[in-house]
């Protein structure tokens, strides 16, 4: 079996952007899009490996949601390896995403995961690619997750990528004294029409146990727990390098994590949050 090029196939759809650009929000940022893709390659290529070593065979046959797909790099990059691929953002994003999706034949729908069920039967999705979007939520994740396992199938996947909130840049800001979190300024970034941040506050990073924690009350066993780093892709001398190595030797001090977990139960939580947001 041909191993499969991951990287070209991302960087072939970062690439559509550039020649294609979005332009989100109508603030004319096209050029700082194609920066962003690029900036998350490593990730969207390590998504990209990891939802395609779940399945090596039959991938016409895979129905995959990509929550928060944004600009498409995952979504796009797994339809053209075969697979079934619906994707999701919020809606003051659907206007400028749709046409993007539509060429790709992605059904798309903009939804606000606060006040929504996900529009998918229950038991119909065989993964759920949910990456870089729990910890940009300002309300409880629960009901979110709840959803999840109601729309896969018994033994499908969820698969979460976010950052990772014991890394060594957060503990060295603490032991500062210094904030964790988005400074004040970015408040009123999110809230500038000028800007492209309207998601783009951190309200609640995770720690590795406490992701597992969340997804195993709600009905999944975890498979695959890692923490992660993208390549350093811009040159820096050998002392940088090297201390880089040693710190992150230490796999709780890398920036991101990933969880995998397969659905074994039903999540039966009587949140008394889901009929309001129904």
């Amino acid at each position: 079996m041909r191993e499969v090029d991951y990287e070209r196939i991302v960087q072939e759809a970062i690439e559509e952007n550039r020649v294609s650009p979005v332009n989100m929000l109508g603030i004319g940022d096209a050029a700082g899009e194609y920066v962003y893709l690029n900036s998350h390659k490593d990730s969207y290529i390590r998504t990209v490996r990891d939802i395609d070593n779940l399945y090596k065979s039959e991938k016409s046959s895979r129905n995959i949601l990509e929550i928060g797909s944004f600009l498409g790099v995952v979504s796009i990059s797994l339809k053209r390896m075969g697979y079934k691929v619906s994707s999701m953002d919020i809606p003051e994003f659907y206007s400028q995403l749709g046409p993007l999706y539509e060429k790709n034949e992605i059904p798309f729908h903009g939804l606000n995961l606060r006040h929504s069920k996900l529009p998918y039967e229950s038991n119909s999705l065989d993964v759920v690619i949910i990456c870089e979007v729990i910890e940009h939520l300002n309300f409880n994740p629960l009901p979110v997750l709840k959803e999840i396992n109601r729309v896969l199938k018994n033994d499908g996947y969820i698969y979460i990528g976010m950052p990772n909130q014991s890394n060594i840049v957060n503990r060295i800001k603490l032991l500062l004294g210094k904030s964790i979190h988005n400074p004040i300024d970015d408040f009123f970034r999110q809230l500038d029409r000028n800007e492209n941040m309207i998601v783009g506050l951190h309200w609640r990073e995770y720690t590795l146990a406490e992701a597992v924690q969340m997804i195993e009350k709600m009905g999944f066993e975890t498979i695959t727990k890692y923490y992660c780093m993208e390549k350093d892709r811009l040159r820096s001398n050998i002392l940088k390098t090297l201390l880089k190595k040693i710190v992150f030797s230490y796999q709780p001090f890398r920036p991101n994590q990933v969880v995998i977990g397969k659905k074994v139960m039903c999540a039966d939580c009587d949140f008394w949050l889901t009929d309001a947001n129904s």
